[in-house]
């Protein structure tokens, strides 16, 4: 009797250790810690985005677009549409376009479009970026400016790097120096026609169409202003260069690559010259033959 009594006891025991054991494992597991840490991490990169400072509302579509917003003086400018791109043509902006990764870096997100522009007045040099990105955050170190231009927040960069450059969210995120920034606001905010940077190259410009890459540069030796666009019209890549004042020896060796044109595989090459202005239009299944077609 006193022997099933402890069989009796020894099972009750045991029932009662495999109840407690696992309902304390999980009360005190790493399982546990690991889920109050993503919990943290969670509510800090909540912290990270405030959406009272996403108040820019000026979305771009094209280079032309973004230097309507740019003020005079832009020596260089590239607009990169990511969330337009084809995979491969993605990879390619990816690895050559470097404005895209430094800005991947200083938003701690991933970049959708970006627009970058070198500004040289007299002896002063200056920049703008212009930028969308996924998720939206404003993930860095900074201080606020302590008044709003035109009910817009102005962040003060605090980072080794950018210290001293002014932020303002939204769509587009600008990033700039101040008297460039100033000179953004002056433009968005006008209720009159403002002089920007897009006058310097309307030009050039109407010779052209939109494409998902566009650089534009006005410091190179053959020719007064210079043009390129890169995109997919009808399942072939085309890249369009355009020119204001070719050199003619330039001219001449794209005469050259003219001639050659079918034999590289191109199924598109037109070259057409307008007063001042030359335009190349070539197109192929081939991305890489197609960026490489380069005369100078």
């Amino acid at each position: 009797m006193q022997k099933q009594t402890a069989y009796k006891l020894l099972a009750a025991f045991m029932i009662l250790v495999m109840i407690i054991v696992p309902v304390a494992y999980v009360l005190t597991s790493p399982r546990s810690e690991t889920a109050q840490e993503t919990q943290n991490q969670n509510q800090s990169q909540q912290e990270k985005y405030n959406p009272a400072y996403w108040t820019i509302n000026q979305p771009f579509y094209s280079i032309s677009d973004a230097l309507n917003m740019t003020p005079v003086g832009v020596v260089s400018a590239s607009y990169t549409d990511l969330e337009s791109m084809t995979p491969q043509l993605m990879q390619w902006a990816r690895q050559d376009v470097t404005v895209i990764n430094e800005a991947d870096t200083i938003y701690n997100s991933t970049t959708t479009k970006v627009y970058y522009a070198a500004l040289k007045e007299g002896n002063n040099n200056s920049f703008l970026l212009l930028s969308t990105m996924s998720p939206e955050k404003n993930d860095f170190q900074y201080i606020e400016y302590p008044q709003q231009i035109a009910g817009n927040y102005i962040l003060v960069r605090q980072e080794q790097g950018l210290s001293g450059l002014y932020n303002v969210m939204g769509t587009p995120t600008i990033l700039a120096p101040e008297d460039t920034l100033v000179g953004v606001f002056k433009i968005i905010t006008s209720l009159n026609k403002t002089a920007t940077a897009y006058d310097q190259y309307a030009g050039l410009l109407s010779k052209v169409e939109p494409a998902p890459f566009q650089t534009l540069n006005s410091s190179v030796s053959f020719a007064k202003q210079y043009y390129i666009g890169i995109g997919l019209n009808n399942g072939s890549y085309e890249r369009t260069a355009a020119y204001l004042d070719l050199n003619s020896t330039t001219l001449e060796k794209l005469d050259q690559l003219k001639a050659n044109s079918t034999e590289k595989g191109f199924t598109e090459y037109n070259l057409t010259s307008e007063g001042n202005y030359t335009t190349v239009k070539i197109a192929g299944p081939d991305l890489f033959r197609v960026l490489s077609e380069e005369p100078s």
